[in-house]
């Protein structure tokens, strides 16, 4: 179903549910679940160019093929203190380890990268029956796999690797594979990522770069579109670029982990984009502590920080009565402010509450038609279609009050509906006002 905003008096040639956005008007739908971040990331192993959801360690070995520990997952590791789910995202392709055990007989990882280094193959007589060969893999030392088999030729390939050859197999202690190699990630992967993520369900996107103003602006633009074109609220996560624009967090802090860990802002955005993901509706980032940190890359004075908070700047604040991180304030790039679009829209709680109005509401009303249709109705483009959908909008708005995200909800006066003009549709109005964090405490001291 299509989506997205709409200009008002202008009327949409295709079907669908538009929002129009606005400061003191805007709309929501039913209380969701968040906690899903898609990261694209050079890992050591794995299939390229595809997503896998990742929730649990399980999964990460089971679908990814890496432990926790692999260095290549430093990145998830931080997004994943805080997601629930990681959408990861290999970029590279790399080169494959391979052993040649003989002339007859070749061994190749099933993906490139440093991971097939690790994989040895060995070749035993089989105990019970001297004609046959016990191919054996191991991952480290770790046995992945066992073959039993007479001719080369009928090895089938298994979760780490793949044969090729015919005859007998040549008894070896264990041959270890080499020559797999990570490789870099080129600007068109990272295109590619963000083409394949079209289609994927996120609430926030990570762009951990460095060095790309195209990507970045790339992101940006991509990130615009989902939000304004196709009406799907998420937020992308970049470092070093003011792109003014609500869906965007800037993050110019990087910071020192435990074990002295250097993250420079590009990496930390895997943090902010899972801790953003996770973060309910009702809940703001400014204060969150960033765990397993013990200080920041760049410790800024009082006129650097408000002067960088004014810029749009997403940052962390290093302190030293109990040296922890922690962040300063939870806002987005959004400086230029307008009628429509005031401060309160830089605070990323303010935008998780009219992204979950936008996101919930949309999926509600999808839920609405496919039942009515699956009985045989529609919706009709008349008082009882009204009643239907304000019965929906009223329940969602109630429970989103009752969970402290919005305040003074008054069904009778801040939900208007009425007819398009086509009497195809519904203009729906929301007048609705979220709750803010309280991030300033003033108290008045009388020394007596």
């Amino acid at each position: 179903m299509n989506g997205g905003t709409f200009t008002p008096g202008t009327e949409k040639k295709r079907p669908g549910i538009y929002f129009n956005f606005k400061t003191t008007a805007e709309q929501r739908i039913t209380l969701g679940d968040r906690g899903t971040v898609a990261l694209p990331l050079v890992m050591s192993w794995g299939e390229p160019k595809t997503f896998i959801s990742v929730s649990n360690m399980e999964d990460l070995n089971k679908k990814v093929g890496l432990n926790i520990d692999d260095k290549s997952l430093l990145l998830f590791r931080e997004a994943k203190k805080k997601a629930q789910t990681v959408l990861l995202y290999r970029l590279n392709e790399g080169e494959p380890a391979k052993a040649e055990i003989a002339e007859n007989f070749v061994v190749t990882a099933n993906y490139g990268g440093q991971k097939g280094n690790e994989i040895t193959v060995q070749v035993a007589e089989n105990v019970l029956d001297s004609t046959k060969r016990d191919v054996i893999t191991y991952l480290g030392t770790d046995i992945v796999d066992k073959q039993v088999v007479t001719d080369v030729k009928d090895l089938v390939k298994n979760k780490y690797v793949q044969f090729s050859g015919e005859g007998e197999a040549v008894i070896t202690a264990g041959v270890v594979l080499s020559g797999g190699k990570n490789g870099v990630a080129s600007v068109a992967d990272y295109t590619a990522f963000l083409e394949a993520a079209e289609t994927e369900y996120f609430d926030v996107i990570a762009l951990p770069v460095d060095n790309s103003e195209q990507l970045k602006a790339t992101f940006a633009s991509f990130i615009e579109r989902l939000r304004d074109k196709q009406g799907r609220k998420v937020q992308g996560v970049v470092a070093n670029y003011a792109a003014d624009q609500e869906g965007i967090i800037n993050v110019t802090s990087g910071v020192v982990l435990e074990d002295g860990t250097e993250l420079t802002p590009a990496q930390t955005t895997a943090w902010v984009a899972g801790a953003s993901a996770g973060a309910n509706f009702n809940q703001s980032l400014t204060f969150v502590e960033y765990e397993g940190a013990v200080d920041t890359l760049e410790r800024l004075d009082n006129d650097q920080v408000e002067y960088r908070l004014s810029q749009g700047e997403f940052l962390f604040t290093f302190d030293a009565r109990d040296r922890t991180v922690s962040v300063e304030k939870d806002i987005n790039s959004l400086t230029s402010f307008t009628a429509e679009k005031n401060q309160q829209m830089a605070k990323n709680k303010i935008i998780r509450v009219l992204d979950a109005i936008n996101n919930d509401l949309t999926f509600e009303l999808k839920n609405l038609i496919k039942l009515r249709k699956a009985n045989g109705n529609d919706i009709p483009a008349s008082d009882d279609g009204v009643q239907l959908v304000k019965t929906l909008i009223t329940q969602y708005l109630t429970q989103l009050q009752d969970g402290s995200g919005i305040t003074g909800f008054n069904s009778e006066t801040d939900i208007v509906i009425g007819l398009n003009e086509d009497r195809d549709g519904f203009i729906i109005d929301l007048a609705v006002q979220p709750v803010d964090a309280a991030e300033k405490f003033y108290f008045n001291v009388e020394v007596k």
